[in-house]
């Protein structure tokens, strides 16, 4: 499978701010500031395109600078002040950009310090864009506009690491925005966190969610053809370490219903699906229970499939996997009280991108807690950080979805054996207490795991796309 890394290249605006009363006063001033601009410009070209509107310094300057950045689409706003500036130097510029896109203020100088006592007021001025940082917030937090500060000099590894995650989650929100999800059939009878609104994807993104019906997978499974059967084969072998219990016959099975996902998926250029149905035929039912390949290797190619028709779940995935965390379809199994941690699993479709080696395949007389039997997949969870989201809409304080988000580690240990990746994870706070704060935030009973602490672009996506987020 590919690398983990993110699939979104950030489009970052860069609003430089300056008075332009400081120029006449101080001829020097202007080229100091350049040079010290272009510095940073090399770093944030690091980590995304670079929309520039530099030396902004008056706010008929700010209103054009504002067009610019609002027509190259921007992810995400950093506003750098080179000495002190007034506030409405950024005012007109926020008014032309959405509200959903970040608002990141910089605190930030190319010395970590400098000469006190030998310095001019040029010098002075120069190491002075702190003083309008107060005024700036004051003024956004006046106009309702949400923002962060983030500090640090030039040469700070934390100061870049906070700009790269808030770039990457803000991208991604721009990235999800544009992608289609979809419910084929049904959700598992009686599950009551299972179904989605229509109203509050069309708020959030405007669309809705695709339906394609259960009989084009009846029809395609008809006319499968044997080339493409054994291309999948050769897809699986080079995916999978195959047990001795997989037959030709059960790889058979599994790499036709695989070509059916594969092209209805593709079809409707879905990039998260949730799906489930009772078929009155039994081969119908048999191209669901089956489909366990089908919806692994989709989803660890970007397009992430969740059974018992959980689109919420495959949303949190695809947000993941945007961000470079992977994203697995899991829930809570145990609590472990002697050895402190809850046990964490899934049966159906898997990401390989989060397994520490290579997935094991074998054949299962039964699939747990569900009818049918066919092909398992197992596999290790990588061990270390690991953020868990869940996708929710079971509360009213958000007209979209929420995210509920915990950091967590998977930790080494004995784990179970019943054909399906599981595996220990240590929460940071007591189980019990995180138990209970986690529930009281209206969860469903999946989530998804990603690897990494993806923290700080969990938030930044959940603030750019209007949902509300609550960590525990």
């Amino acid at each position: 499978m590919a690398e983990l890394k993110p699939k979104v290249r950030p489009k970052i605006g860069l609003l430089f701010t300056g008075l332009h009363i400081y120029w006449d006063q101080f001829p020097q001033l202007q080229e100091i500031g350049h040079n010290m601009y272009n510095r940073y410009l090399e770093r944030f070209r690091e980590i995304g395109d670079v929309v520039e509107a530099k030396f902004v310094d008056t706010p008929e300057g700010s209103e054009k600078a504002g067009e610019q950045l609002a027509e190259a689409g921007i992810d995400i706003l950093f506003v750098f002040p080179f000495g002190y500036t007034t506030g409405m130097i950024i005012v007109p510029c926020i008014f032309k950009l959405s509200e959903r896109i970040p608002i990141r203020l910089i605190v930030s100088h190319e010395d970590a310090t400098y000469d006190y006592k030998n310095a001019k007021t040029a010098d002075f001025l120069h190491h002075s864009g702190v003083c309008c940082i107060p005024e700036y917030a004051g003024t956004l937090t006046r106009i309702g506009r949400k923002f962060r500060v983030i500090t640090g000099w030039l040469g700070d590894g934390r100061f870049w690491d906070e700009i790269r995650k808030d770039s990457i989650g803000a991208a991604a929100a721009s990235a999800f925005r544009e992608l289609n999800f979809a419910i084929i059939g049904n959700t598992y009878t009686n599950m009551t966190d299972m179904p989605t609104d229509d109203h509050r994807l069309l708020k959030a993104m405007g669309r809705v969610f695709l339906r394609p019906e259960v009989e084009e997978f009846e029809e395609e499974y008809k006319r499968v053809t044997n080339e493409e059967i054994q291309g999948m084969f050769k897809e699986f072998r080079e995916l999978y370490d195959v047990d001795e219990t997989v037959t030709d016959e059960h790889m058979f099975e599994s790499a036709k219903i695989a070509v059916v996902f594969d092209k209805i998926i593709k079809r409707y250029d879905i990039s998260g699906y949730g799906y489930y149905w009772w078929g009155e035929k039994d081969w119908v039912t048999h191209i669901r229970a089956q489909s366990m390949l089908a919806g692994s290797r989709l989803s660890s190619m970007g397009r992430m499939g969740v059974t018992e028709g959980d689109v919420k779940t495959a949303m949190a995935m695809k947000m993941m996997d945007l961000m470079g965390a992977g994203g697995m379809f899991i829930e809570f199994n145990s609590v472990d009280y002697a050895d402190n941690f809850i046990l964490v699993s899934h049966d159906g479709p898997v990401n390989f991108n989060v397994s520490e080696g290579r997935a094991k395949l074998q054949h299962l007389d039964i699939m747990h807690g569900k009818t049918g039997m066919g092909l398992g997949v197992d596999f290790d969870l990588k061990k270390g950080l690991v953020t868990i989201v869940c996708l929710t809409q079971s509360d009213y304080s958000c007209d979209t979805f929420k995210l509920i988000y915990t950091v967590g580690e998977v930790v080494d240990g004995d784990i179970l054996n019943v054909g399906n990746p599981n595996g220990r994870m240590r929460i940071q706070k007591p189980i019990p207490q995180f138990m209970d704060e986690w529930c009281q935030e209206g969860p469903i009973h999946h989530f998804s795991l990603g690897i990494g602490d993806i923290s700080r672009e969990t938030e930044v996506f959940a603030q750019a796309m209007g949902f509300a987020c609550v960590r525990i």
